[in-house]
């Protein structure tokens, strides 16, 4: 495995089943190595029965720019989003017969159109765009250069979205399904909407959305609603003609209808008192129309509701959710949640409330759907062997069948070394899961140099999924440990939230522990030690180093160096008490505590810090005050900036730069821990000089 086998991979996104559940839609991505872009396409697999062998799936579409696949409800057509060749251009939507025929534009405007939901009866089709008919037409004249920005809220621009255009918020349409004029539901400058679908009754369109009018000042941060509006709307509301349909108090996240109206979805009852983290519970809203009353089916379980596991290897494009839905008859719901390290699909059943996993702990799902007679899930299935792969997942013999996996013509080439799960103690006693990555042809009586890998988040999880960038380091000779420290998600409520106030804290202890573990095994040189991390990993990251000299080399990716920094240019308000109890004036002795910034006269390990310049939830002066205040004592220090890309470099940046950061990432610990010449990085007398790369 090597770094730019990137460019081999292709990945399954937001698997759709049919109505009666023998076919899946879903989203094939892939590189366009020449053009340095991913492309995206609609395929279509039959589902086989019981006993037979699965038929390689087929391609609907050619044109790499297709995406969002969502069944008609007689199964006849696709609806779908489609993105013009032209950069720039948003997506519009289509419709495809599945009899044959060519693809069909429903929509053409401006500010294009996305997340298309059908009608019961098949004859419309809402969806969500930003389109402003007065102020979008082919008369209206746009400046030769961008005006000044007036600012009046602190979250006005968002990490791989950018600058947030609140004249153009998403909000609600439909369309006839045969073509036509589309009409907008909602408007207003102030609120969007998303996540749009039908009633089963077909009268209303339901979607979620936040209508505070400051909840950055609020308590809970996250307070989403369901509404409604009726589909017949004579003109668009700005929620004065919504019914309030879900209202707890915390969000309501992805939902899903049973027949007779009753709501499974999402969502976390927040307390009184904010935390850093609050587990999302399976929820059932029942009740006469419009529904208001939730009941918790996952109460006292402490499960992680909706939650999956950290990967690079997720779909870079095409998105998709967990799947959400009411089995036959309405008697369960089946859902998806994390727990110790693997992503479980799993069945309550509404009579018993019992909670059932259907998938097991070597595996995690990343998206998937239920079909509308709630016998069948379609799902994309990730392990530490293989990205994800397409299942079926048969609720009445509760049987699993794997259908296909996009990278089967070259992945089982590869040879790949063993991933071990491990569970060792923290200094305190408390048991931590980790897993370690060996060399392919591993042997156990000679020495490796090792690198300690941390997630980020931190409310977050590693686990079974498959990591590319761990997979080329093995490779490359190192055996590769990463772990889920205190703070991270699928062990509990507890486990997750008690870093509040005091992060980093125990989760270093807990990542210093693994390491010990593994030198303890005899393997391991302990003179070549490594760390890297990104986000709240690169968090801590600067602070292992600046709290021992024990690692040769380390990496901080996208860090957090100091936090008074973060209060002021994250691209989220941290307004509310979660991370801190108070601002950085009320509490400056907290913040400053917690940010390694101040811990730079003790960092003696040499620091590559790679860094994206549109990076807008961790902001490059992060990384810049790391770099520069080691250059200030002449350390061996040295910067990656990535132009053009933002927080999610790794997982979804553009496939050149991720192959390059993962080259950067090798280069560096070869240099440090394997003693390999690294001109490129200016090597001179054991340092880094100054502004040389």
């Amino acid at each position: 495995m090597r770094e730019d086998d990137l460019l081999r991979f292709r990945w399954i996104a937001d698997p759709r089943i049919s109505p009666d559940g023998s076919r899946i839609a879903f989203t094939l991505v892939r590189i366009d190595a020449t053009e340095d872009e991913y492309r995206t396409d609609l395929w279509i697999a039959d589902v086989p029965a019981a006993g037979a062998t699965p038929v390689a799936p087929r391609p609907l579409t050619f044109d790499g720019y297709s995406a969002q696949p969502r069944w008609s409800p007689d199964g006849t057509r696709l609806a779908f989003a489609r993105r013009p060749a032209e950069a720039g251009k948003p997506p519009q939507l289509f419709v495809l017969p599945l009899t044959g025929g060519e693809a069909r534009a429903i929509t053409s405007l401006e500010k294009g159109a996305s997340s298309p939901a059908w009608s019961p009866d098949g004859t419309r089709i809402a969806f969500t765009s930003g389109h402003d008919p007065a102020k979008d037409t082919p008369e209206a004249k746009k400046p030769k250069h961008e005006p000044a920005r007036v600012v009046t809220k602190p979250e006005y621009r968002w990490n791989n979205e950018g600058f947030t255009d609140f004249e153009h918020l998403e909000h609600v349409w439909v369309v006839e399904a045969a073509g036509g004029e589309p009409r907008r539901l909602t408007h207003g400058i102030q609120f969007k909407e998303w996540s749009p679908a039908w009633t089963p009754d077909g009268r209303h369109i339901v979607f979620v959305t936040d209508r505070r009018e400051q909840p950055w000042f609020a308590s809970p941060a996250e307070d989403t609603d369901l509404r409604a509006v009726p589909w017949d709307l004579a003109e668009p509301t700005d929620g004065a003609a919504m019914l309030t349909v879900a209202d707890i108090a915390g969000p309501v996240r992805a939902f899903a209808f049973a027949p007779d109206g009753r709501l499974a979805a999402h969502g976390a009852l927040h307390p009184t008192k904010p935390n850093t983290y609050e587990a999302d519970d399976l929820l059932l809203f029942e009740g006469n129309w419009p529904r208001t009353k939730a009941r918790v089916l996952t109460d006292g379980l402490d499960l992680h509701v909706g939650e999956g596991i950290n990967s690079d290897q997720h779909p870079p494009r095409g998105g998709g959710e967990p799947p959400l839905g009411f089995t036959s008859g309405g008697r369960g719901i089946v859902f998806v949640h994390a727990k110790r390290g693997a992503g479980h699909l799993a069945l309550c059943d509404l009579g018993s409330g019992r909670v059932e996993d259907l998938t097991g702990p070597t595996t995690e799902v990343i998206a998937g759907s239920v079909s509308a007679d709630g016998a069948r899930v379609a799902l994309t299935l990730g392990s530490v062997g293989s990205p994800s792969d397409l299942h079926v997942y048969d609720l009445g013999s509760r049987a699993l069948t794997r259908l296909w996996g996009a990278n089967d013509e070259w992945l089982p080439d590869v040879a790949l070394g063993e991933v071990e799960e491990i569970e060792y103690a923290s200094a305190d006693g408390t048991r931590i899961q980790g897993w370690i990555v060996k060399p392919p042809g591993f042997d156990p009586k000679q020495k490796y140099p090792l690198l300690l890998e941390i997630h980020g988040g931190p409310h977050t999880a590693y686990g079974v999924g498959f990591f590319h960038e761990f997979r080329a380091l093995a490779a490359a000779g190192y055996v590769v440990l990463y772990t889920n420290p205190r703070g991270s998600t699928s062990y509990g409520q507890k486990f997750a939230d008690c870093i509040q106030y005091k992060f980093p804290g125990v989760d270093y202890d807990d990542l210093m522990a693994g390491v010990d573990h593994v030198i303890a095994r005899g393997y391991v040189d302990e003179a070549r030690l490594g760390v890297t991390g990104g986000s709240g990993g690169g968090l801590l990251t600067n602070w292992i180093v600046g709290h021992t000299d024990r690692f040769a080399a380390a990496i901080t990716q996208r860090c957090v160096s100091d936090w008074a920094g973060m209060f002021y240019s994250s691209d989220f308000a941290m307004y509310q008490p979660f991370w801190f109890r108070g601002a950085p004036w009320e509490a400056p002795q907290d913040f400053e505590q917690h940010s390694p910034v101040h811990l730079l006269p003790k960092i003696e390990t040499p620091l590559m810090v790679i860094h994206s310049e549109e990076d807008w939830r961790t902001p490059i002066a992060q990384g810049e005050a790391m770099f520069r205040g080691l250059l200030y004592q002449k350390k061996p220090t040295v910067m990656v900036r990535f132009p053009g890309e933002n927080h999610e470099l790794s997982r979804s940046g553009l496939p050149s730069h991720r192959v390059q950061n993962q080259e950067h990432i090798r280069k560096w610990f070869d240099h440090w821990l394997m003693g390999k010449a690294a001109p490129e990085y200016g090597v001179a007398e054991g340092r880094v000089r100054a502004g040389v790369y």
